[in-house]
């Protein structure tokens, strides 16, 4: 019977390096020594392990991309541009909406004055006396009548 560990027994290596052990009863079986690595511990100091038994070795970053990059980002300026026509816009607008509703209540006050002249207009520039045989009816400034027997 062999005393060397499971894996080794199941695959033997036959190698120029190995060191031949042998047993009384035993033919001779291959033997290589496990691979022994260094690595670093959690203070730095390098420890020796089996070589299975290691961790995985770290992957090596990819390259980063050192392309210069704008100063500003252009999905920032967009943005920005919409808020300033954005903000210019609304005080156009604003500006000639108050325009509007200063014009609005300048016409409405002459279209009030305009509709009044219009009414009275036949009764302010004339005098007109009207006799029959028995009523006689005068007009005057605003519209002003007056009736006589």
């Amino acid at each position: 019977m062999s005393t060397l560990p499971e894996p080794y027994q199941q695959h033997p290596v036959v190698h120029p390096a190995a060191v031949w052990t042998s047993q009384q009863d035993a033919p001779l079986v291959p033997y290589e020594r496990p691979r022994i690595v260094y690595v670093p511990d959690a203070y730095g100091q390098m420890v020796p392990m089996l070589h299975h038994q290691a961790p995985a070795p770290t992957q090596r970053t990819p390259p980063r991309d050192l392309t210069p990059q704008p100063l500003i980002d252009p999905r920032a300026q967009v943005l920005a541009a919409g808020g300033v026509f954005a903000a210019g816009a609304g005080w156009g607008i604003g500006q000639a909406l108050s325009a509007l509703a200063g014009i609005g209540t300048g016409a409405l006050m002459w279209l009030a004055i305009a509709i009044v002249a219009a009414k009275m207009a036949p009764a302010v520039g004339r005098t007109t006396t009207v006799t029959n045989t028995t009523v006689t009816n005068t007009s005057r400034w605003f519209g002003k009548s007056s009736s006589s027997h």
